[in-house]
Parts: structure tokens; sequence; C-alpha cells
């Protein structure tokens, strides 16, 4: 008995108990032995056991398509099993000892876990306890292994939040993510809409790809611009989001003048292959939280002053509150 309960206190989810509760927790475990190669359990087989390894090795595989790939390898003084023993689903793995091996299993054959836990509450209670720390712990140690050693998943994310025509944040971005940002940004952040006026001629004239050369050129003129004041995001078609965190009404103006000026530079002859007229732009500027306390509504206030600035003959830049001639 001593011997099992030394064991069972090297297990994370028994390592409180105290020496009368881990002897009792020892009634209930055995040792069984396995040969080389001899499989413990198999892939869909109940999880209602842990394992003690008291010699030897154990292999944990699982199967796939392409065959069986090696997961993890456990030796002497080393649990597996744990995280499935309170979990009525399948084991998704299998288990095989790769030199004979001797295991303490608990609970051992003819008894069952969930008699145990009714007849000792008392002492499980701590055990449950213990597990779901473990297996909070193991969670977060497996989302910051993700998030800071995987870069497929920062590709990802960079796939899902950036337009592949411009490289600019796109639409998804500005309506999720943005949000989650407003409140960090603080009072004052500006969002600047923005469309050109009658680029639909561009396209009808030169072709798509044309004028899908002359909206990278406005997205890397939006990028040069904005600089580390802000960020841009193409919305849709040809209309784009510059936002400027806590950057007040002025400035946010002074800045959407000086994108204009910087559009209207665009070299359109080495674009569209013939002289063509300078790009001018309907703007909007809308500013958190006056008017809108989410990313859908300042889009929608932005979006009415742009298209505001657009039916009054384009070429200007309109904040709320602005008069203006529509006609």
């Amino acid at each position: 008995m001593p011997a099992k309960s030394h064991l069972l206190k090297q297990v994370p989810i028994f390592s409180e108990l105290s020496p009368q509760s881990l002897d009792r927790v020892a009634r209930y475990c055995r040792y069984y032995t396995y040969g080389a190669d001899e499989v413990i359990f198999n892939n869909n087989s109940r999880g209602e056991e842990l394992f003690i390894i008291k010699s030897g090795e154990v292999l944990i595989t699982k199967h796939q398509d392409e065959g069986d790939r090696d997961i993890a390898r456990f030796i002497s003084g080393e649990t597996f099993g744990d995280l499935e023993l309170f979990d009525e689903a399948p084991r998704s793995t299998n288990a095989t000892a790769v030199t004979e091996t001797v295991l303490l299993q608990f609970p051992g054959k003819g008894f069952l876990l969930e008699d145990l836990l009714r007849r000792h509450a008392d002492i499980f209670a701590p055990v449950l306890h213990s597990m779901l720390v473990i297996v909070a712990r193991r969670i977060r140690d497996t989302n910051k292994l993700i998030s800071e050693n995987a870069p497929w998943v920062q590709d990802l994310r960079r796939q899902l939040h950036t337009d592949k025509l411009t490289g600019l944040y796109n639409r998804t971005y500005l309506e999720e993510d943005f949000s989650e940002l407003l409140s960090g940004y603080g009072e004052g952040t500006a969002l600047i809409m923005l469309k050109p006026d009658r680029f639909k001629r561009i396209n009808d004239r030169f072709g798509h790809e044309r004028g899908d050369r002359v909206l990278k050129a406005m997205a890397q003129t939006l990028i040069d611009a904005v600089g580390s004041e802000g960020w841009a995001a193409r919305y849709r078609g040809d209309e784009f989001a510059v936002i400027l965190p806590a950057a007040g009404i002025e400035t946010s103006r002074n800045m959407a003048q000086g994108i204009a000026e910087s559009m209207a530079l665009i070299d359109m002859e080495k674009l569209v292959g013939e002289a063509y007229n300078p790009i001018t732009f309907s703007t909007g500027i809308t500013l958190y939280p006056e008017n809108g306390n989410t990313s859908m509504e300042l889009i929608q206030s932005g979006f009415d002053l742009m298209f505001k600035a657009l039916e009054s003959g384009g070429n200007r830049v309109l904040c709320t509150g602005d008069a203006v001639e529509v006609g």
C-alpha cells in the first residue's frame, strides 16, 4: 500500500490529498504488467482509468488515414489518461507498451469510478477541483503556444483581415475588430470614409484591370498619407476608410484634405495609358463617441456624409453639422 500511495502522490490531481486519503484511494488501484508491443487501450475505448508508470515506457499514438502518428511517450513515474478520467467520451488515441511495463491503474478492474465518487465524496471533491485547475492551465498554455509560436495562425489572421487586391485591412476587420478597439482608442477617434468621384468611368473606359491598378495606387497613397497616425481599410469596391485614434475633428479634417491632395497627384497616365483628369474624392468624417459607439454606427454615419458630399457635386470633405446644398 505505501508504494501505491507514493505513486499516487506524483499525480497532480492527487498530490494535495492527505496521507490518509491517498491510502484510501490506493485501495482501489491495481498493478498490471504489459509485455512489449502489448496494447493498453485502443482508440474509441472508454476513458475510465488513469495510469501511472511504475516501470517501462508507453507510446501514445493517434490513428490517421495515412497511418498511426506518434503523439507522446511516457516513462517511469509519469501519468497518462488523467484528462480523460472524468470524461465519458471515447478515447481518441491508442496506448501501447514499448517495453515490458508495469502500470498502476486507478480505478482497478472491478471498481467503477462513479461508485467511488459517491462513496468517497469527501476525497474526490478536491480531486475534481485539482482537475479543473489543471485543465484550465493546459488550455491557457496551449492558447499561448498557438498565439506566440504558430506563424500559420498569424498568417491566417492576416489573410482573413486583409484585402487581397490592395493589401489594406478589409471590411471584416473594419466592422468587427475596429469595434473592439474603439474603447482603447478613446474619445475623438475618427473614421474617415472616402469614395473617388466617378470611378466607374475609369472601369468603363479602360477596363477593370487598369481600374484595379488605380485602386492599388489609391491604397498605397492612403498608406503613405496616414503613416503611423492610424490605419486604412478597403471597405468595398472603390470605398475606403481611415481610422485615426483620438485625433479629434480638426486633425481629421486636415488629414482628409491632405489625402485628397495626395490622390490628385497620382500619375493616371502611367496607370491607364493616356492622359486623364486627376482623381477627386467625396469624404465623410465621423467621431467616436459623438456619432456612434460601435464600428457599424460610425460606418453608417460616415457613409451617409460621404454620399452627401458625392451628391452635392463631390470633391469635398464633410463632417457632422457641416452645411451643404445638395442638388
